[in-house]
């Protein structure tokens, strides 16, 4: 049975690392994570009373992680008994093992394009809905969503790691089908921008979505070397970066799906409704929509007289399809607005700017 929920889409809530990286994420970062879930908070804090009873290692966080400031002269332990060393691999082997059944994108299902699922404990139950889930994951600037009203109360998904933040006992996954399409991401200095595609300079990658998930197909831990202006590069699927390997600098890559509307064109403004119930704290807020300009800065769209759109204009439409687009001029020339890719489009040199949408 397929269970309901309140959601809210999140780009830069506090759960959400700005370090994570994508599904394929790499297992230093995992460690790291499990490090600190094997440490016992309270204990950490100096008032543990479970004591030796107590199922996390008593143990300086910071220690296990390598980067404890007060080396010797910490008031923790730095040493791990026997049993604790036990313990800690026993944890280590039980997280490894979930994370292997919670592979998300492995799953396949051709009855549906995406079907979305979470396993509170007694099993995987379908979401419904779930185009809700799919719209906010198909955006490469999205880090995740938050579910409501779940028997385990609110839940935090993260999309990059695909898996319930700060909630060991809950997973999710997502099943697509064999035959679904996915475009591929780069961070650039003003957002995310698609591989092959321009960026607001004017520049184009040589490789595009098509060949990185032929690429990504073949050998899920592969790399892909491309060159711009004799500056060469390498895209790494296992850790889901992209290398200069000139100077040894690091952008973040991901892959997304192309969004597909369920069948039912009228659910799809439904999206916004739902979001809005479940994001109390930017329901009063008035959004703006802003496009970049040089220098990374940010203007607001002004109707004026060599624009004839405004915020409002655009808010509306984005209200009534928020993956559709809109046409507009300036001073003649036309210009698309592409709500799914969050791109301003001049339609006579295809020049690209990214565009935002912000709570005032």
């Amino acid at each position: 049975m397929a269970s309901n929920y309140e959601y809210a889409s999140d780009r830069s809530v506090s759960d959400f690392s700005s370090s994570d990286t994508d599904e394929q994420s790499n297992s230093d970062s995992d460690s790291d994570v499990t490090t600190l879930q094997q440490a016992c908070t309270y204990y950490n804090k100096g008032n543990c009373r479970n004591g030796a009873r107590c199922q996390d290692l008593h143990v300086c966080k910071y220690y296990l992680k390598g980067s404890c400031r007060y080396g010797n002269k910490c008031r923790l332990s730095h040493v791990m008994n026997s049993n604790q060393e036990k313990k800690g691999r026993g944890r280590r082997t039980q997280r490894h093992r979930e994370r292997s059944r919670s592979s998300s994108n492995d799953d396949t299902d051709s009855s549906k394009p995406y079907r979305w699922q979470l396993n509170l404990g007694n099993g995987w139950e379908d979401v419904a809905n779930d185009y809700i889930l799919e719209a906010q994951f198909s955006r490469p600037n999205t880090k995740g969503i938050r579910i409501f009203n779940t028997p385990c109360g609110a839940l935090s998904i993260d999309f990059t790691k695909m898996r319930i933040l700060k909630k060991d006992n809950v997973r999710v996954r997502r099943k697509g089908s064999r035959h679904s399409d996915w475009l591929w991401y780069y961070q650039g200095n003003n957002g995310w921008h698609e591989y092959g595609k321009k960026d607001a300079q004017g520049n184009v990658s040589p490789v595009d979505s098509s060949r990185l998930e032929s690429e990504f197909q073949k050998n899920r831990c592969g790399t892909v070397h491309f060159t711009i202006k004799s500056t060469n590069y390498d895209i790494r699927f296992k850790d889901m970066s992209q290398k200069n390997l000139s100077t040894g600098h690091k952008r973040r890559i991901r892959r997304r799906p192309i969004y597909v509307s369920p069948e039912d064109g009228s659910q799809l403004k439904k999206v916004t409704t739902m979001l809005k119930k479940a994001w109390p704290s930017s329901s009063k807020k008035t959004p703006l929509w802003q496009y970049s300009g040089r220098g990374g800065n940010w203007h607001s769209f002004t109707q004026r007289d060599c624009c004839n759109i405004s915020s409002a204009d655009i808010e509306a439409e984005y209200q009534n399809n928020p993956q559709g687009s809109m046409n507009f001029t300036v001073n003649g020339d036309q210009y698309k607005l592409n709500f799914s890719r969050m791109t301003q489009t001049n339609l006579k040199t295809q020049g690209t700017r990214n565009i935002r949408r912000v709570m005032q």
